[in-house]
């Protein structure tokens, strides 16, 4: 939500202002709101605008249209609510049939914030008349949302404007690229100069075959002995320009054999290095900048962008060099054969430009939709294949069916508009260029009959337009793929520009290895900065120390444990290890002296022993089976044909969930970390086993700090503290004993679990 003060206001396209004016908002708006879904949630310009008398919404998709007004006092309530990916804001407005609730606007995940500080902001406007006093901290995260050129909104994650990009740049950049192979590339460049050259070495001889060989003036008379000799030298002319023909013919062929294999090599090495660099930057970024989007709009990026620019560097890249390089040299032959001529055959070259340009921008606009519709339904299959088996047991088949076909209609339709103005300009652009050869025939036919040029003049210059337009045709076509490039290029780099959120700071120490004393001290935290999780949470653990976390689902359990992991920064407060904030502990140093085992195990595809191993890629075979043995896994492993080498399939659906777990706590024991996180580490198997694994704890946490986190309370029996945490805070601290006799929040749980058990054995 954009309150309008120096720091957070932005301009409204003029297109919006002028609808504003028509029901009498002229820039005495308070509140100025923008959000990237239409009514349908389809990508689109929406804007609110709240003066203290009413509410207007605009849509502006192409025109801006006035949506819906709306009187302050007429609004009961109003609330942002967040669906899946999607954030809407509704009102509960007074109307004569009574109150009903409807939706104001609606966007991506990402405006979230923004809707649910504007709900805010417009109660309190609607009440005092005025703004609420804004601090400082509430509006840090919306500065920079606007692009300090144009004004226009930019998304809460990107640094991107669409609209001003440096498209030079960006070329530029990802030419830098080609810098370590500057070998091949000069011999790409070289080899494009001699291709294009011995491509006019035909017309040229042509040329001159006519002019020197076959002269309209040449007498054939047999008693002429100069005749005849005059013409033995044309047949020995003949012979040498055909051969001359006919071994740039051969050479061209072989140069472009080669020309195509350095290409080809330039461009895989090229985009190796840009796909890396990509991945490795993805593998850097935060947590929290995967918790803003979706995996399958990632895997866009690594796939899609990065393959489009490989079709750039491979061909368009390429020929446009040669259709530049081509223009060129028909233009110098042009001129020294006719400047007149020459002249009237390029005049139509700048409408020709012209119209290229203003198609240009309405492409680059075009094809982002089209980049953002092929996110957008990229995550969908992602999600949905993801989650087959869920799918499959609500026999939600048909509605994901639905969902993908709405998706992939938005992506149709995006498309279609790219290519419906390609249909329309491309004809336009043919019908300017071939002018040329009419104007050719007629100006220099005219000139042939009135003796001031020659018929061999004319003739070569309808070859040259053939060779001129060719080109220029192929470099209006090229306009689609280089703006594709240039699309996809903004995407890639706008990833590699990203800086993680969580970073070494300049006076990060090395600790290689920890006591494994913790503490939290008055921390607080929450994954958006307006709706914190964690509230003034003190905890001093000594090293040794095995702490139970227990509270209900949402209480902040699971925070705790991404903050020890340094997956987020704590918004205030410190936490330390060893006495030192584990900001100023090198990240790896930090990472490597904690073992986990999530509540939702995670293997990948590969090996049972590949898997266990990814704790320690330096263990033996013999510390793995005793790992294996540990975690009570060893027995089930063997049982299977293969053993250790057995693949457990895409994120391990091959095993039961069981036996991922055991998997995941003997990857952990591998690890052998000094402090060790165990969320939910028994949830997915069954008593007997549950017990196994309890007794192998037991001496897995002797030496180890241990923050365990478990719905059955009963398994953290043997926890030399427990820690209650509710809504954010902890609100009891003691042995289970202790909290038990105290008959405070935690006894109400096991009280509550003692319920529910006795239910399910009488269900059972």
């Amino acid at each position: 939500m954009l309150v309008k003060t120096p720091e957070t206001s932005f301009t409204l396209p003029q297109a919006v202002t002028a609808e504003l004016e028509k029901v009498g908002v002229n820039g005495d708006s308070l509140i100025q709101l923008d959000t990237n879904l239409d009514r349908e949630g389809q990508y689109g310009e929406r804007y609110l605008v709240a003066t203290n008398k009413k509410l207007v919404v605009v849509t502006n998709n192409g025109s801006a249209k006035i949506e819906r007004e709306i009187s302050l006092g007429d609004i009961v309530s109003i609330e942002s609510k967040g669906m899946s990916g999607v954030a809407s804001l509704e009102a509960r407005i007074k109307t004569p049939e009574g109150p009903r609730v409807i939706e104001i606007l609606r966007g991506t995940s990402s405006k979230a914030p923004e809707l649910s500080r504007a709900a805010h902001q417009i109660e309190y406007l609607r009440d005092k008349g005025e703004l609420p006093e804004e601090r400082e901290e509430d509006t840090r995260h919306l500065k920079n949302r606007k692009c300090p050129k144009c004004g226009r909104p930019m998304g809460r994650d990107t640094k991107v404007c669409n609209f001003c990009t440096d498209r030079l740049g960006a070329l530029k950049r990802i030419y830098s690229y080609i810098s370590p192979y500057k070998f091949l590339a000069i011999s790409s460049a070289v080899l494009n100069i001699a291709g294009i050259a011995l491509d006019f070495v035909a017309p040229v001889m042509t040329n001159n075959l006519i002019d020197r060989v076959f002269p309209p003036t040449m007498q054939h008379n047999a008693n002429d002995s100069f005749a005849a000799a005059q013409s033995g030298e044309a047949h020995r002319t003949l012979l040498v320009l055909v051969l001359v023909i006919l071994g740039a013919s051969v050479v061209s062929a072989v140069v472009g054999t080669v020309r195509g294999r350095v290409t080809s090599y330039l461009g895989a090495y090229v985009l190796h290095d840009i796909r890396s660099q990509l991945y490795a930057h993805l593998q850097r970024l935060s947590v929290s900048y995967y918790d803003k989007r979706e995996v399958g709009a990632v895997m866009s990026r690594v796939q899609n962008d990065v393959g489009m620019l490989q079709n750039f560097l491979l061909d368009t890249a390429e020929n446009t060099v040669i259709s530049f390089l081509t223009i060129a040299i028909v233009v110098i032959l042009m001129f020294s054969n006719s400047p007149f001529l020459a002249i009237l055959v390029l005049l139509p070259v700048p409408f020709v430009v012209a119209g290229t340009q203003i198609y240009w921008r309405g492409l680059m606009r075009l094809w982002r939709r089209v980049w953002q519709q092929n996110s957008s339904l990229g995550a969908n299959l992602a999600d949905a294949l993801g989650g087959v088996r869920v799918v499959r047991a609500f026999g939600a088949e048909d509605r994901e069916i639905n969902r993908f076909q709405t998706r992939s209609a938005s992506m149709r339709n995006a498309v279609m508009n790219v290519e419906n103005k390609a249909a329309m300009f491309y004809p336009i652009m043919g019908f300017i260029m071939g002018i040329g050869l009419p104007v050719t025939w007629y100006f220099g036919g005219s000139k042939v009959l009135d003796n001031s040029l020659t018929l061999v003049t004319v003739v070569f210059f309808t070859v040259l337009i053939n060779r001129l337009y060719g080109p220029v045709q192929a470099l209006t076509r090229q306009v689609t793929q280089v703006s594709r490039a240039l699309t996809a290029a903004e995407r890639v780099f706008e990833v590699l520009d990203t800086d993680p959120e969580i970073v070494d700071s300049g006076a990060a120490i090395e600790m290689k290895t920890v006591r494994g004393a913790v503490e939290f001290q008055n921390v607080s935290f929450g994954y958006e900065r307006h709706r914190p999780v964690l509230h003034g949470v003190n905890l001093k653990v000594e090293p040794g120390e095995m702490i139970g976390l227990v509270g209900h689902s949402g209480a902040g359990k699971s925070t705790i444990i991404n903050l020890l992991l340094r997956f987020y920064d704590v918004t205030e407060g410190s936490l330390l290890v060893d006495g030192v904030d584990i900001r100023d502990i090198k990240r790896d140093d930090l990472r490597k002296n904690i073992g986990v085992v999530l509540q939702e195990s995670y293997l990948f595809h590969g090996s049972i022993y590949d898997n266990i191993a990814y704790g320690n890629p330096d263990a033996t075979r013999r510390d793995v089976i005793a790992a294996a043995r540990a975690a009570f896994a060893h027995d089930f492993i063997i049982s299977f044909p293969d053993g250790y080498d057995t693949l457990v399939g895409e994120r391990g659906t091959r095993l039961s969930g069981g036996e991922r777990q055991r998997i995941s706590i003997a990857r952990a024991i591998l690890h052998d970390p000094k402090i060790l996180i165990l969320d939910e580490a028994t949830a997915s198997v069954d008593t007997q086993t549950e017990q196994s694994i309890q007794n192998a704890l037991q001496n897995l946490v002797r030496g180890r700090t241990t923050f365990a986190i478990a719905h059955r309370l009963s398994t953290l029996k043997h926890a030399d503290r427990l820690v209650v945490v509710e809504g954010g805070k902890i609100v009891e601290s003691g042995t289970h004993d202790e909290l038990m006799k105290k008959h405070g929040s935690f006894y109400k749980l096991v009280e509550a679990q003692q319920a529910m058990n006795q239910i399910v054995s009488v269900g059972g």
